[in-house]
């Protein structure tokens, strides 16, 4: 969908720091090189089916998309009302939504502003941002996300899914790439950062025709047969995740 944003411990490596090396280098031109430009109507039926249902009702507080990218998820909320604005670390991402019109996406480190407003946000997003981060900067985001949210706040986010059979696609098909997660990992970092709850959901093809359809049907019946291989190795019957993609949403205390 978007690009991606990394905090400022990766930005303040100590010189010949490997990693800085590559980030520096691979996200100066990410959308040119590598993400392309966002496709519209596949980020609208990504808003519309899965993240719209999870955010609060209309009227709500302040919502931030962090590593916002091109800012398409920025401008489906504010058509629908929220107060929502978009952070990046990438001046390519930031231009290209602003050009675009949208006008409420700035050039920043996320961490940096969610922890100086403390309980501020009625939802916090993050649609592909995790998995380009390493494991401590991974929890670092979800304390980050924590004090930026206010009471009963949610962080809602789309991450790969290394449960899935298919796993490997997503994984290994951008460089940038150093996490992926699963819905015992994601409630394990949840219960870490101290969130109260956590859904774990399906990225399913999203039906908007009789082709995709038709995808779903199809899909509906080889992730079953995935699930029964699950099932029959774990004994475990239901809560298998089997989408290249998950959903969470975690939710903070009241």
């Amino acid at each position: 969908m978007k690009s991606t944003e990394h905090p400022s411990s990766a930005r303040s490596g100590q010189p010949g720091d490997d990693r800085l090396a590559l980030r520096e280098r691979l996200y100066r031109d990410y959308a040119s090189h590598h993400a392309g430009r966002d496709h519209a109507e596949s980020v609208g039926l990504v808003y519309r089916c899965q993240v719209r249902p999870a955010l609060p009702p209309i009227p709500a507080g302040p919502i931030i998309d962090i590593g916002c990218g091109q800012g398409e998820l920025v401008r489906l909320m504010l058509a629908d009302g929220y107060d929502a604005e978009g952070i990046d670390v990438s001046p390519e991402q930031v231009a290209i939504a602003r050009a675009g019109g949208v006008r409420r996406v700035r050039e920043a480190d996320y961490r940096e502003v969610l922890l100086a407003r403390p309980g501020h946000y009625a939802a916090i997003t993050a649609t592909d941002l995790l998995e380009h981060l390493s494991k401590p900067e991974v929890l670092d985001t979800f304390d980050a996300v924590v004090a930026g949210l206010a009471p009963r706040g949610a962080f809602i986010a789309r991450v790969p899914n290394a449960a899935s059979p298919l796993s490997g696609h997503i994984r290994y098909g951008d460089f940038t790439h150093e996490t992926s997660f699963t819905a015992g990992s994601v409630r394990q970092l949840a219960a870490a950062a101290g969130f109260s709850s956590v859904a774990v959901l399906p990225c399913n093809p999203l039906p908007h025709g009789v082709l995709s359809a038709a995808r779903l049907a199809v899909w509906a019946t080889v992730s079953g047969c995935y699930r029964l291989a699950l099932a029959a190795e774990t004994g475990t019957f239901h809560g298998h995740v089997v989408t290249q993609n998950l959903m969470f949403v975690a939710r903070k205390q009241g």
